[in-house]
């Protein structure tokens, strides 16, 4: 059995006189806050939330994975190969206009989430 470990950290949002109304007219629009649906293969393979991490068992082989967010706002596809027993991980998130992001993760991506060093 293989693994897709997908991420989705905290967002941290920051304010100013200038981000105040767009900022609130996006929360309202687009909810950054919500759940996004995990499409893996073509099926909804579960949700995740903000701070959350998501691991999903998979047989080797191809697969595809994108991220849906009410309706038809959805990340970019990724193809991706895994072989038996290898994990890979993904990072996923908001774009500014309230789209679902989706990229794999770094090692100081993957470091910096479990609050390690990525030299260690």
């Amino acid at each position: 059995m293989s693994a897709i470990r997908i991420f989705r950290p905290k967002q941290h949002w920051s304010v100013s006189p200038r981000t105040v109304l767009p900022t609130g007219l996006l929360f309202r629009l687009f909810k950054p806050q919500s759940n996004y649906t995990v499409v893996l293969d073509d099926r909804p393979a579960g949700k995740i939330g903000n701070d959350q991490v998501r691991v999903f068992e998979v047989e080797p082989g191809e697969h595809r994975l994108y991220m849906r967010f009410v309706g038809l706002r959805r990340s970019e596809e990724l193809r991706m190969s895994l072989k038996e027993d290898e994990e890979r991980q993904f990072l996923c998130g908001t774009s500014g206009l309230g789209w679902p992001t989706l990229r794999e993760a770094s090692p100081e991506d993957v470091a910096e989430i479990q609050g390690t060093s990525a030299k260690d």
